[in-house]
């Protein structure tokens, strides 16, 4: 729900603080005669259309997100439908009124500004004469915790009645804030808005989508998790090379002793490309050979049927 915002009796016109901070964002300097200001409820904490809602730490996550993010149409991804740029928000609480499940109502106001020319003239014109009011975020989104079972994941559907109860998912673990938009139908009854937001890929989706997609898109998370992913790939490469290494010297000893007629460089021409799996079992077979022919045991070995067993381990 958009409201517009209103100073010295007049509708958009910003003071001098709100000046101040929308000058935060542009490279030349605006005066109060150059923008038009408007200010719009975001989301809120009730459950909506779609039997979601967002609970209070995901609102004061999107409340630090939001500051400078775009303003576009229908969420679309073109610059020509950018409009507007948020420079300030508040969560705000309103005690005299109660969400569906009985909590006190809080919303999320942001206060944006747009330009005023020729291409803005008719969207202004949309904006206070109330055309263009309902909007909806783009978000990222960890968590979506059933009412049910309070699970993340769960084959409960939203919007569907488990024992009397209407079953809703409570979005939390807001990773990121894209974009919000002016869109024609709202989600979320109380403030008039509706929402979208893109659940983090796991490891495994983003892997998929590498494969299968010729371009891809991450958010900060999700390339934090790829990088994470590759750097414990390349401590478990390390150890398996070091693993591989100690396998291949111990087929070479053990091919030194079995069978002392091929030399080492052809051994190595023999094991280099074959797996960890047959170089164990390799390594297993030329044991056996070695220790037919040169039985392998420690110095400290002690003979079972030996009459003096006293001190025999120290014997060479």
């Amino acid at each position: 729900m958009i409201k517009c915002y209103q100073s010295k009796n007049e509708i958009g016109m910003p003071t001098d603080e709100d000046i101040t901070l929308i000058n935060k964002y542009t490279l030349k300097t605006l005066t109060k005669d150059d923008v038009f200001c408007f200010s719009v409820i975001l989301c809120d904490n009730d459950i909506d259309r779609d039997f979601e809602r967002f609970d209070e730490n995901a609102l004061k996550t999107l409340e630090k997100l939001f500051v400078g993010k775009t303003g576009i149409l229908n969420h679309s991804m073109k610059s020509e439908d950018q409009n507007s740029r948020t420079y300030k928000t508040q969560l705000i609480t309103d005690n005299s009124r109660k969400t569906c499940d009985g909590l006190p109502y809080t919303y999320l106001k942001a206060w944006c500004y747009t330009v005023k020319s020729e291409k803005n003239e008719s969207f202004i014109r949309d904006i206070e004469s109330g055309i263009k009011k309902e909007v909806s975020i783009s978000c990222a989104s960890d968590n979506r915790i059933c009412s049910v079972c309070g699970e993340n994941h769960c084959n409960h559907i939203a919007g569907r009645k488990y024992n009397g109860e209407r079953c809703y998912k409570t979005i939390t673990g807001i990773t990121d804030a894209y974009e919000w938009s002016f869109v024609a139908v709202p989600a979320q009854r109380n403030a008039g808005v509706t929402k979208s937001y893109k659940k983090e890929k796991s490891m495994e989706n983003i892997l998929k989508s590498i494969k299968e997609e010729k371009s891809l898109t991450l958010s900060e998370n999700e390339l934090k998790k790829v990088s994470d992913y590759i750097e414990n790939l390349k401590t478990k490469s390390a150890d398996g090379e070091k693993y591989r290494l100690s396998l291949c010297t111990k087929i070479k000893s053990y091919f030194s002793l079995a069978i002392p007629e091929i030399s080492e460089s052809c051994v190595d021409d023999m094991i280099k490309n074959l797996s960890t799996d047959s170089l164990e079992a390799l390594s297993k077979a030329m044991k056996a050979k070695a220790n037919t022919v040169v039985p392998i045991t420690s110095q400290l070995y002690t003979e079972e049927n030996s009459d003096d067993n006293s001190n025999s381990q120290f014997k060479f």
